[in-house]
């Protein structure tokens, strides 16, 4: 095992997010904070702590860190439940208005739920836990400012134990069936593989199009040039006159169109959900498989030292290498009965030395909380300590951009994901694919 100053990446990497966008402002356009008064224990009484989380990693990982809490507070029972992204994306507000919502919600877009005074305000709870004195960058895209769209600046809504990290992970030994010894230099040498991988007849890429694991290797594709990673952040944080109807996006889309004619992508593409897809993986069918690195630890676990992993090549040797990111986000419901024990439990996954290194082993984050914590570690050769790696390649180039999934809260499931299932269908041209992700855009951002 080696040591990972994982935080320390975390906060440059946050911070390199921004690319350029709204720096956290503090609290100064705040929304109104809670009127009574808060308070840093759990007391004595029995206390069930409701979470929502998604489905498939979050179960066990959160399971984990609930334990770890009960540990400590034996008073304090956390209940794990989950829901799929799409369909927890697409109810999150009903389920936070609703009579039973739970005390905390895993929520990937803010807008809506400020709006609607469906989340707690935390600035009182940064303060009084000291999470204002942390380096303030981590928590940049989950400040929003009052008229709940723009991020960046504001009052702070939810916090979470780690940043995901998008990249491709490989199989090692089918990569060597079809020469590559070395992560591809460019998009073209990437593309190069994909079609020696064909012609040996491998399945060259494995990827859940049922719900939107397509729409990552697409941005990845539209991120070809800075101007155009900065176009989609501008995108992703509602700055005005932001727009993804670009001919870089509607290069990205014909990329990906032609890899499903070319048979690059399954067949059966859009029937693939985020549980076959790793399974399928692990079984050998796909030589590569464009995800995140919440998938590293069941990886490592199926199939330990078997499968790498590397940043989606740029599109000239030696250029700026893109990646997509987004902090792992736990709001805490309006509604709560609970709010105090709720936000020690936030305090205690971002602080907590178990709950961290769970956060990398279990969760496959780079882990979130104060500057000095202890930084956790993990094995050499492993897939998690192979994101990690290319997490701190990544912060060389500047190169973190949000995800255009969060980029409004109905964005994902309403538009990207059947957009890009039309576009790999042959339904839709890449032209009006971007004409049409934009109109849904202004339409949810209601310009």
């Amino acid at each position: 095992m080696r040591s990972l100053n994982l935080y320390r990446t975390a906060v440059a990497a946050v911070a390199a997010l921004l690319l350029a966008a709204c720096a956290p402002g503090g609290n100064s356009e705040a929304g109104p904070a809670p009127s009574k008064p808060v308070s840093t224990g759990v007391g004595g009484e029995p206390v069930t702590l409701r979470l929502l989380v998604n489905s498939g990693v979050d179960v066990p990982f959160y399971t984990a860190l609930g334990e770890l809490f009960h540990a400590k507070y034996s008073n304090v029972t956390v209940k794990v439940d989950n829901q799929d992204y799409a369909t927890l994306t697409t109810n999150v507000a009903h389920i936070l208005a609703g009579s039973t919502a739970p005390d905390i919600v895993r929520v990937s877009q803010l807008g809506n739920l400020i709006e609607d005074n469906l989340l707690t305000n935390l600035d009182p709870y940064a303060k009084a836990y000291g999470w204002d004195k942390w380096p303030q960058s981590q928590f940049a895209s989950t400040r929003v400012g009052p008229d709940g769209k723009q991020r960046g600046t504001g009052s702070l809504y939810a916090v979470g134990p780690g940043f995901g990290l998008t990249g491709v992970y490989y199989n090692k030994a089918l990569a060597q069936r079809v020469g590559m010894s070395r992560p591809p230099a460019t998009a073209a040498e990437f593309d190069q593989l994909l079609g020696k991988a064909k012609n040996a007849g491998l399945q060259p890429i494995m990827i859940n199009g049922k719900d939107g694991g397509s729409v990552y290797p697409l941005q990845n594709l539209v991120m070809s040039s800075a101007a155009a990673a900065q176009a989609v952040q501008d995108w992703n944080y509602a700055k005005p006159g932001a727009t993804i109807n670009t001919p870089a996006t509607v290069n990205g889309a014909t990329a990906l169109q032609r890899w499903g004619r070319a048979g690059y992508l399954p067949a059966d593409v859009n029937d693939i959900d985020q549980t076959r897809a790793p399974r399928e993986f692990l079984e050998g069918n796909g030589v590569f498989f464009p995800s995140g690195n919440w998938q590293a630890p069941g990886l490592d676990k199926s199939g330990a030292g078997k499968f790498g992993f590397f940043l989606f090549p740029p599109g000239q040797a030696g250029g700026p290498s893109y990646a997509m990111t987004a902090a792992a986000n736990l709001g805490i419901a309006a509604k709560s009965s609970h709010s105090d024990v709720a936000a020690a439990f936030l305090d205690f996954i971002q602080t907590n030395t178990q709950a961290r290194q769970d956060t990398v082993t279990l969760g496959g984050l780079v882990p979130a909380g104060p500057a000095d914590a202890q930084p956790p570690t993990a094995a050499d050769g492993s897939a998690v300590a192979a994101t990690v790696s290319a997490f701190q390649d990544l912060l060389k180039s500047n190169g973190l951009v949000g995800f255009m999934a969060d980029a409004t809260a109905s964005i994902h499931v309403n538009s990207l994901i059947p957009q890009t299932q039309l576009l790999l269908a042959g339904k839709t041209t890449p032209a009006a694919y971007a004409a049409k992700v934009q109109s849904d855009y202004e339409r949810d951002l209601r310009r």
